[in-house]
């Protein structure tokens, strides 16, 4: 699964870090739903927008880019304002996620002007500043180096939810390959920290950690996964996988 797909995935599970990235207080996430949203009649998809559950508050388009793209602000921009057209928002931003500074579009003549309004926001996830918030730590963790990640990862598990610990799990488990999921944990020190060899407590964290993994499956199936991709980047059976009802794309 490639790091901007798993960047995603924290998007739909892990919002809060997204609005206090942003400057907003993580507990606003509650008042969004985050959704991919097909645009009628073209071939463009907005991967990711945060619509607002009151009509007055902000609509976010959210792109994540961690791959060069020397076309990606003429698309981007171009699939906000068709949006805008076929959807009311009464007020709206725009926010690009980057792995680093070295990605961005070199060639911003045509879009400088739009790129300096206090609508569009740029972030640069190598350059956050070591927070104490969980949440944006996860999206730090996704461009952390390979040298540091696990110490990284180490601290946060001690605080982390049940859905958190799965999410660092899986960006772990992305970085190093070769590595199983219990030698995962064995780094981490999970099973010492936070399993305990409780029955109860490894029952509560293979249910949660199942459910985190399911609650995935439609926007991996809408970045252009099939099931069977989807099964084995998740480590799930695909009778659990296809049993995820099929939703809408938009509304």
């Amino acid at each position: 699964m490639k790091t901007d797909k798993l960047a995603y995935i924290l998007l739909q599970l892990a919002p809060q870090g997204f609005f206090e990235l942003i400057g907003r207080n993580p507990d606003d996430a509650l008042r969004y739903e985050f959704k991919s949203v097909e645009l009628k009649e073209t071939a463009f998809r907005l991967d990711g927008v945060f619509i607002p559950k009151s009509d007055d508050d902000i609509t976010y388009f959210v792109e994540v880019q961690f791959q060069p793209d020397e076309k990606f602000y003429a698309r981007f921009f171009a699939e906000i304002f068709l949006y805008l057209k076929q959807y009311p928002a009464s007020n709206w931003r725009a926010i690009v996620m980057y792995s680093s500074r070295s990605i961005e579009q070199k060639n911003l003549t045509n879009y400088q002007d739009l790129l300096e309004l206090n609508r569009i926001q740029r972030l640069y996830l190598d350059e956050l500043e070591k927070l104490d918030s969980l949440s944006v730590g996860l999206f730090k963790l996704l461009v952390e180096p390979e040298q540091t990640v696990a110490k990284m990862a180490e601290r946060m598990v001690a605080r982390a939810s049940l859905t958190e610990l799965n999410l660092i799990e899986q960006i772990l488990t992305y970085k190093f390959r070769t590595l199983k999921r219990e030698e995962i944990r064995q780094m981490l020190k999970i099973q010492e920290e936070l399993l305990k060899e409780t029955a109860f407590y490894k029952e509560a964290y293979e249910e949660g950690e199942v459910k985190a993994k399911l609650a995935t499956v439609p926007l991996l199936r809408r970045l252009g996964l099939s099931d069977e991709q989807i099964s084995a980047e998740l480590n799930l059976p695909l009778s659990d996988v296809q049993r995820v009802p099929r939703k809408e794309q938009s509304s």
